[in-house]
């Protein structure tokens, strides 16, 4: 459960990092101009230090960064395009890259978006639903290579296109009559999820990064089955709507509804979840997993001085077996406050440090690049 010493230890981890990246903006990392001289720039590189400390990973280390850039062919008012990674290994051998990426081409016509990865990582299970309780939890590893690409193109208002998830998924170190391996879910020893999707999605947003107005929407079907060489069959429909309006000159309130369905049997891994840097900011990572998810999220974004902004946000949501048992299912809360420092002001991207609170089960900060939602 949640202790002061646990709060203490996680913030003391924080600030290290935070102060690694406060060097390494002084620094430049290879910028010969000032910081304040290289955000003005067409692109931009930043690279940052990553220390933490969980109990079941020990000690971990690593590095994290972003590649902002404009291809030579794109003009000033094109979306930016942007590659991140993060390398990092822990005392327990475990390993984590990922490399993320959204690509803009051809004046916004074209849009890649995607991660490229490879893990060998812990994750804890609490069992499923909304009624797993904190201190049944368990962990399991698991060693998987990803891919995921977004091919979508610009459509009179709105993209259009496929979506390609590919998940090869080895599962080790469970609990033994546990949770996970006395259950009847689908996948526990591991197996090979590959799908393809329809993806549209509404953009009206100013800022692709840190809209202060506008909209984002977007609708998905995405199909995993045999008949694409998935070792599991599922349907999942999902629907992800963001609204973001002004409140005078630089004040933002930022909304959003996520709600999603699978029918079939999906891999377990790929149930549909909260507690993550993204939804539901707060609850450990993977915290209620199901079927069937339904997730609210309010933001409120301030300017404090210059360039370093406030923000607090409060959730809710829930997961159920049945979508139905979304509309009587206990809901849970969350909620936090964080900073935001802008690292680029013409593209808006900030580096985002986050404290979320559960009612029960403690808190978790979060350092991450660009915001939640």
């Amino acid at each position: 459960m949640f202790t002061f010493f646990s709060f203490m230890k996680k913030a003391i981890t924080y600030l290290i990092t935070i102060l690694g990246l406060i060097i390494t903006i002084h620094q430049g990392f290879g910028f010969s101009e000032p910081i304040a001289d290289t955000i003005k720039a067409k692109n931009q590189v930043l690279v940052y230090p990553i220390v933490f400390f969980l109990p079941e990973t020990g000690w971990g280390f690593g590095g994290a960064g972003l590649y902002n850039f404009r291809f030579s062919d794109e003009s000033a008012d094109s979306n930016p395009s942007q590659i991140q990674f993060t390398l990092s290994v822990t005392q327990k051998k475990q390993f984590l890259f990922t490399i993320p990426f959204e690509i803009y081409r051809n004046q916004n016509l074209w849009k890649f978006k995607g991660e490229l990865s490879y893990y060998r990582y812990l994750y804890n299970f609490y069992g499923i639903g909304i009624d797993s309780k904190f201190e049944d939890r368990e962990t399991f590893n698991a060693d998987y290579p990803r891919f995921r690409v977004d091919v979508l193109r610009w459509y009179n208002k709105m993209f259009l296109g496929l979506r390609l998830r590919y998940d090869n998924v080895h599962l080790f170190g469970k609990k033994e009559n546990g949770l996970l391996e006395k259950s009847i879910l689908k996948g526990t020893d591991g197996g090979t999820s590959l799908g393809v999707g329809f993806v549209a999605q509404l953009d009206t947003r100013n800022y692709i990064y840190n809209p202060t107005q506008g909209f984002f929407g977007e609708a998905e079907i995405f199909v995993n089955d045999q008949f694409i060489f998935s070792d599991f069959k599922y349907i999942r429909y999902s629907l992800d709507l963001s609204k973001y309006t002004k409140i005078g000159e630089k004040k933002t309130l930022a909304l959003q509804i996520f709600t999603a369905a699978i029918t079939g049997n999906p891999f377990f891994y790929d149930l549909l979840y909260f507690g993550s840097p993204k939804l539901m900011r707060g609850f450990q990572d993977r915290r209620f997993k199901d079927k069937n998810i339904f997730v609210f999220q309010s933001e409120y974004r301030f300017p404090l001085y210059k360039r370093l902004e406030g923000g607090t946000f409060l959730s809710t949501g829930s997961v159920a077996d049945q979508y139905k048992e979304l509309f009587s299912n206990e809901y849970k809360i969350v909620y936090g406050a964080g900073l935001r420092f802008t690292l680029n002001q013409k593209d808006r991207i900030r580096l985002r440090v986050d404290y979320g609170r559960t009612a029960k089960e403690g808190g978790n900060f979060y350092i991450t690049i660009n915001d939640a939602f």
